[in-house]
C-alpha cells in the first residue's frame, strides 16, 4: 500500500514539473511574438468541442447517430401499423433529406448534411450494400427451387418480361413528351428493369409474418421471387454492360468474361465451399480465418464484376449464391454479417438515397399524372404478368392473384437499382423521384391488397366448408417455447389422452418473437426447436405436425391457432413463474429486478427490450378466457412418470377430470386420490362423501383424501378451483407437485371421454 502511494505521488510530481517547464519554454518562445489575448478555460473547452464536432470523423459519427435513431423509430412505427420495417427506414431517409428536413429546418439540414460530407455516407452505404447483397444471395437457395422450378421459372419469366416490355413502351411516350437530355436506350432499359424488380427480402418478411413459409403458396412465392431476383440481377448486369460499353457489340466481351466468371464460381468454388460447409457448421468451428477468406472472396468478386461494368453488388450477390446449402453454416455466416449490414449500413443507404430524393421536383399536375401512370403500369405489369403465367400453370385464380400481389412488392431492391441508374446518369433526377415514389406506393399497398383479397375470398366462400382455412389438421395443439418443455408436454399428452383422440395426431406450435428474422435464421431456429420433439414423438408413437410462426405477438398467434375449426384441446406450459426449476426461478428473479429498476425511473419498460417477459408471466387467464376449445396449462415440478395422482375437487365440481387421472394411473401403474380443496378453503363445509368409481371400465379405484397429502406426484385441478386456491390459499403453491390446470368444453363430444358416473353413499 505504501508503495502504491509513493508511486502515485511520484507520478503526480513529474506531471506537475513537466507542466511548469512547458509553461516556461512557452513564455520564452512567445516573448517576441505579437501579444495574444488570453482566453478563459471555458472558452478553450467550447472551442475544442466545436472543432471536434465539425471535424470529418465528428460530423460522420453525429450523422450516423441521427440516421440510425430516426431510421429505427420510423421503422418501428411502420412495423406497428403492419407495414415492413424497411419501408419505414426508406421513409426515414426521405424525412432527413432536402424534401422534409431541408424544407422545414434548413439550418439543421445544412449543418448535419453539408455537401462535402455526403460522399463519406455514400461510400459507407455502398460497402454495406455489398455485405447486404451477399446475405441476400445466401437466402436464395438454388437447391430448394428444384422442386418447383418449372412453375417458378415460367411465372417469374412472365413477371419480369411483361413489366419490362411495358416499361420500355412507357419510355417511348415519356421521351416524346418530355426533354430529359439522356440517351433513349439506357433510359428505356432502366425503366424496364425498374418495373421488373421484386424485393425478395421484403416479400420473405411478409410471408413469414403471415405464417406461410411452409405452405405450398408461400413456398411457391418465395421460389418464384428467388428465380426472379437471380434473373433480374443477370438482366441488370447485362444492361449495365451495354450502357457502360457503349454498344451491344462491345458488351459481348463483358458477356464472355461474365460466363467464364459464373463457370468458375459455380463449377469450382461452389463445390469447394460445399465441402467446407459440411465441416464448419458450428459457431465454434467457424474461425476468423474462414470468415476472413469469405469476406475477401466477396470483395474480390465485387471488384471483378465492377471491372466488367456489371456493378460490385452483382459480384457480392453471386458469392452468396454459391455458399453451401447447409442451414447451420449459412446461419453462422449470416449472424456475423447481417446484423451489422442491416442495422448500420442500410439506414445509411436509405438516407443517401433520401438526400437525392427531392419531392419538390414533382411540381406540376402533369408530373403527378405521370406518377399515377407509373404506378398503374407497375401494378398491371407485375400483378397481371404473374397472374397470367400462374393460370397457365394450372394454379387457382385465388392463388394466382396472391402470387401477383406478392410479386408486386419492390422495396429495397428497387431502390438499389434506381440508385445505380441515378449514379450512372441514366435516370434524370425527376424520374428517379417518381420511381422512388412508385416503389413506396407499390410496396405499401402489398399488405392492404392481401387483406382486401382475404376479405373478398372469405365473403365468396362463407357458405362453403372451411377446411381449407385450417392451418393444422390435428385435434390436439401443443404450444411450447423451449424444446425440453415441448418434450414434457408430448409425454404428458401420451399419458392423459384417450387413444382414439391421440391416434389422430398432435400439432406442435412454436413461435419466435422477431419480425426481422431472415429465412436462414428461420430454418436454423425451426430445426433447433422441432428436431428434438419430432424424435420424441417418433419414440412415443405419436403422429405430429409442426407449425412455426415468426411474430411480434406470441399470445395472439397461439389463440389464432387454438381457435381454428377442428382443434379440440390446447396444451401449453404455464411459463417460468410457476416452474420448480432453480434455473427458471433465477431467470424470473432477474427479470423482476430489471422491471423494478425501470419503475424506479417511472418509465414503463419498453417491450422491445423486455419482450421476453411475455414468456415469463403467467398467461393462463387469457388462455382460458379466449380459447374456444378445451385447455390444459401445465406446471412443471420435475415431471416424469407420476405414481401418486391427486384430483383436486372444488365446491361445484363435475368430476370431469377423473378420466384423465385414471388414464395416467393406468399408463404408469399408479393410484388416484380425490381431494376437495374447498375443505381447506371453507372450514365449515362437510367432508367429501365416499366415492366409488369404476370409470371407463379401467378398474382404477379412486381413493378419498381427508387431508391434503404431503407427498403426491401429480395434480389435476380445474381452472375455477385453481383461481380460488391461488387467491385464498397461495401458500400451497410452493408445495404442489406437477400440476395440470384444466377447463373442458364439450368433453364428451370432442375429447372422446365418456361421462364419469360417480354414485354417492
Amino acid at each position: 500500500m505504501v508503495f502504491s502511494i509513493v508511486l502515485t505521488l511520484l507520478f503526480v510530481g513529474v506531471v506537475w514539473l513537466s507542466a511548469r517547464i512547458g509553461a516556461t519554454y512557452y513564455h520564452i518562445n512567445t516573448q517576441s511574438a505579437a501579444p495574444i489575448v488570453p482566453s478563459s478555460a471555458w472558452q478553450n473547452f467550447t472551442d475544442s468541442v466545436a472543432h471536434h464536432g465539425t471535424s470529418t470523423i465528428g460530423l460522420l459519427l453525429l450523422q450516423i447517430i441521427v440516421i440510425l435513431t430516426v431510421a429505427r423509430l420510423v421503422g418501428a412505427l411502420f412495423r406497428h401499423i403492419g407495414q415492413p420495417q424497411v419501408i419505414g427506414e426508406i421513409v426515414a431517409g426521405i424525412l432527413l433529406g432536402p424534401s422534409i428536413l431541408g424544407a422545414l429546418w434548413p439550418e439543421a439540414f445544412a449543418f448535419l448534411f453539408p455537401e462535402e460530407s455526403i460522399a463519406f455516407i455514400e461510400i459507407l452505404s455502398e460497402f454495406g450494400l455489398i455485405l447486404f447483397m451477399f446475405t441476400i444471395g445466401m437466402e436464395l437457395r438454388p437447391a430448394e427451387i428444384k422442386s418447383q422450378f418449372r412453375k417458378a421459372f415460367i411465372i417469374s419469366q412472365s413477371g419480369i418480361f411483361i413489366p419490362f416490355i411495358l416499361g420500355m413502351l412507357l419510355t417511348i411516350f415519356l421521351y416524346d413528351s418530355t426533354s430529359f437530355h439522356v440517351p433513349y436506350l439506357p433510359l428505356a432499359l432502366f425503366m424496364g428493369i425498374a418495373m421488373s424488380i421484386t424485393a425478395f427480402p421484403v416479400l420473405a418478411r411478409i410471408i413469414q409474418e403471415r405464417g406461410m413459409s411452409r405452405t405450398h403458396l408461400g413456398s411457391l412465392a418465395l421460389n418464384t421471387a428467388a428465380v426472379a431476383d437471380i434473373a433480374a440481377w443477370l438482366l441488370l448486369a447485362a444492361v449495365m454492360a451495354i450502357i457502360q460499353s457503349g454498344s451491344i457489340t462491345s458488351a459481348l466481351f463483358n458477356f464472355l468474361f461474365l460466363i467464364l466468371y459464373i463457370a468458375l464460381f459455380f463449377g469450382v468454388i461452389r463445390p469447394l465451399f460445399a465441402l467446407v460447409g459440411s465441416v464448419y457448421n458450428k459457431n465454434e468451428l467457424v474461425n476468423k480465418t474462414l470468415v476472413a477468406v469469405i469476406f475477401i472472396l466477396v470483395l474480390v468478386s465485387a471488384y471483378l464484376t465492377n471491372l466488367l461494368s456489371m456493378h460490385a453488388l452483382f459480384g457480392a450477390f453471386m458469392v452468396g449464391l454459391i455458399m453451401p446449402d447447409d442451414n447451420k453454416f449459412r446461419h453462422v455466416i449470416t449472424e456475423k454479417v447481417e446484423d451489422v449490414s442491416l442495422s448500420i449500413f442500410l439506414p445509411l443507404f436509405f438516407v443517401s438515397s433520401g438526400l437525392r430524393t427531392e419531392l419538390g421536383l414533382i411540381n406540376s399536375g402533369a408530373l403527378w399524372a405521370l406518377l399515377t401512370l407509373l404506378v398503374v403500369v407497375a401494378i398491371v405489369g407485375k400483378v397481371g404478368g404473374t397472374y397470367i403465367a400462374a393460370r397457365l400453370c394450372n394454379i387457382s385464380k385465388k392463388e394466382s392473384l396472391y402470387l401477383g400481389a406478392f410479386m408486386n412488392t419492390r422495396g429495397l431492391m428497387e431502390l438499389v437499382v434506381l440508385k445505380i441508374g441515378l449514379d450512372l446518369g441514366v435516370l434524370p433526377p425527376v424520374i428517379f423521384v417518381l420511381l422512388v415514389m412508385m416503389t413506396l406506393i407499390t410496396t405499401l399497398m402489398t399488405q392492404p391488397l392481401l387483406q382486401l383479397m382475404n376479405a373478398l375470398f372469405k365473403r365468396r366462400t362463407k357458405n362453403k366448408p372451411k377446411a381449407s382455412a385450417i392451418s393444422h389438421t390435428k385435434p390436439i395443439l401443443i404450444s411450447f417455447g423451449r424444446p425440453d418443455t415441448g418434450s414434457l408436454l408430448l409425454q404428458l399428452s401420451k399419458q392423459i389422452m384417450e387413444p382414439p383422440l391421440l391416434d389422430e395426431g398432435v400439432a406442435l406450435l412454436h413461435t419466435t418473437i422477431n419480425s426481422e428474422l431472415s429465412l436462414t435464421d428461420e430454418e436454423e431456429y425451426y430445426e433447433e426447436n422441432f428436431s428434438p420433439l419430432l424424435h420424441e414423438g417418433e419414440r412415443l408413437g405419436i403422429d405430429m405436425e409442426a407449425i412455426y410462426h415468426v411474430t411480434d405477438d406470441v399470445l395472439h398467434t397461439i389463440m389464432d391457432e387454438a381457435n381454428r375449426e377442428g382443434n379440440q384441446f390446447l396444451l401449453v406450459g404455464a411459463g417460468l413463474e410457476l416452474s420448480g426449476s432453480d434455473e427458471d426461478r433465477k431467470i424470473i428473479k432477474q427479470h423482476k429486478q430489471l422491471e423494478r429498476k425501470w419503475k424506479r425511473f417511472s418509465i414503463s419498460h419498453p417491450t422491445s427490450i423486455l419482450r421476453a417477459g411475455e414468456l415469463f408471466n403467467d398467461k393462463t387467464r387469457r388462455f382460458f378466457r379466449e380459447a374456444d376449445c378445451s385447455v390444459g396449462v401445465f406446471v412443471n415440478r420435475d415431471f416424469t412418470k407420476p405414481g401418486k395422482i391427486l384430483v383436486g375437487v372444488g365446491e361445484e365440481e363435475t368430476f370431469s377430470l377423473l378420466p384423465f387421472a385414471q388414464r395416467m394411473a393406468e399408463t404408469n401403474g399408479g393410484s388416484v386420490t380425490l381431494f376437495r380443496f374447498s375443505a381447506l378453503l371453507d372450514s365449515e363445509q362437510a367432508p367429501l362423501p365416499a366415492v366409488y368409481a369404476e370409470s371407463r371400465g379401467l378398474g382404477i379405484p379412486v381413493e378419498i383424501g381427508d387431508e391434503f397429502p404431503d407427498k403426491s406426484d401429480f395434480l389435476f385441478i380445474s381452472y375455477a378451483t385453481w383461481q380460488r386456491l391461488t387467491s385464498e390459499c397461495p401458500q400451497l403453491l410452493e408445495h404442489l407437485p406437477s400440476t395440470l390446470i384444466m377447463e373442458l368444453r364439450n368433453s364428451e363430444d370432442t375429447l372422446r371421454i365418456p361421462a364419469t358416473s360417480i354414485p354417492f353413499e
